[in-house]
């Protein structure tokens, strides 16, 4: 579901949500930032998705793997633990950071999966175990798909 439909969203963003649970996908073009390092720089990202969560305690590891992508994303998988509503709640971000070559622009690809959210896996929004393997696939073949086809996209 886009929620372009039913909120404003930023015409840098683009959001989308799982039918069937209260998973996320979040695709931004974000203004390049000043990190030489690119793995800095997708840990720079994702702490600032952690931050705008007011996020009380957040954690990442870079994933290794095959790249099928010419982009050469960074992968983060990051867990981050959330107070809403007075319940404690916990949210996987599987996160790839695209540097836009010879523009000042970075790409941000996350699937934000709730993983508990104060009444088990499954409910109010949680998924299932068995729906995390699902939306995990879905990052990797969404992460080996992207391609920019216009450049032009981009402003310098």
């Amino acid at each position: 579901i886009n929620l372009r439909d039913t909120q404003e969203i930023p015409n840098s963003q683009e959001i989308f949500v799982y039918r069937d649970s209260g998973a996320s996908i979040i695709i931004d073009i974000l203004q390049k930032a000043d990190i030489e390092d690119p793995e800095a720089a997708a840990k720079f990202h994702l702490d600032a998705i952690a931050e705008d969560n007011d996020s009380m305690e957040h954690n990442s590891i870079i994933i290794q793997r095959p790249i099928t992508n010419e982009l050469s994303p960074i992968v983060l998988d990051g867990r981050q633990v959330l107070k809403k509503a007075g319940s404690i709640h916990h949210l996987r971000t599987l996160f790839a950071l695209f540097r836009v070559k010879g523009k000042n622009h970075d790409v941000v690809v996350s699937f934000n999966i709730p993983i508990e959210t104060g009444q088990g896996c499954g409910r109010n929004g949680a998924v299932t175990a068995e729906q995390e393997q699902l939306i995990t696939l879905d990052f990797y073949r969404a992460v080996d798909s992207l391609r920019i086809v216009d450049y032009n996209l981009f402003a310098v």
